[in-house]
């Protein structure tokens, strides 16, 4: 009788030991996949599974292709997880879409904030925030066609010839030659 006890109670042990260590994998999208779903697929996605910040990239960007509302953008980002809103490239739509709105000391802080966070990332990370060389090159051009509205005190919906014109200036190649 004894022997049928220990027995119950090591099989006990052993059950719950192996019930522990089952990991249940799930399953990534890769994110070419992502760029490939349709509007209503995406939309379905990011509501579904709100820490996939490569479907929210696409889904942001795709709003701002299709010119969209930007308070659309605005709004799905803020449903997002906080770790996910810091995604680069989902930071620079975001700070687009504030632009679009006029509020460009808002897209200024957002952009900001998300160059300083890709900044510090280390090389092997980056990509994977959503902080690649591209969205860093882009937040670096935003954030100076940015500051130069925030000095001549306009934004896109008072002044749109000055807005276009601080941002071919922020993107104009710098020439270094002899005079």
């Amino acid at each position: 009788m004894r022997w049928r006890t220990q027995l119950a109670v090591v099989g006990a042990i052993a059950t719950v030991y192996v019930a522990g260590n089952i990991a249940f994998v799930k399953p990534v999208m890769d994110p070419r996949s992502v760029e490939r779903l349709s509007l209503a697929s995406l939309e379905e996605l990011v509501a579904r599974e709100p820490e996939n910040a490569p479907a929210l990239r696409t889904l942001t960007q795709r709003y701002l292709d299709l010119s969209m509302p930007p308070r659309l953008v605005v709004d799905v980002v803020a449903r997002a997880p906080a770790h996910v809103q810091r995604d680069g490239r989902v930071s620079l739509n975001t700070a687009r879409a504030h632009e679009a709105q006029g509020s460009v000391r808002a897209a200024s802080a957002v952009a900001t904030g998300a160059l300083n966070r890709c900044a510090s990332l280390p090389a092997e990370l980056s990509a994977g925030s959503g902080c690649d060389v591209r969205a860093q090159t882009e937040l670096a051009l935003l954030i100076a066609a940015l500051d130069r509205m925030i000095q001549w005190n306009i934004s896109p919906l008072t002044d749109p010839r000055r807005a276009a014109l601080a941002h071919d200036i922020a993107s104009r190649p710098i020439r270094i030659g002899p005079r």
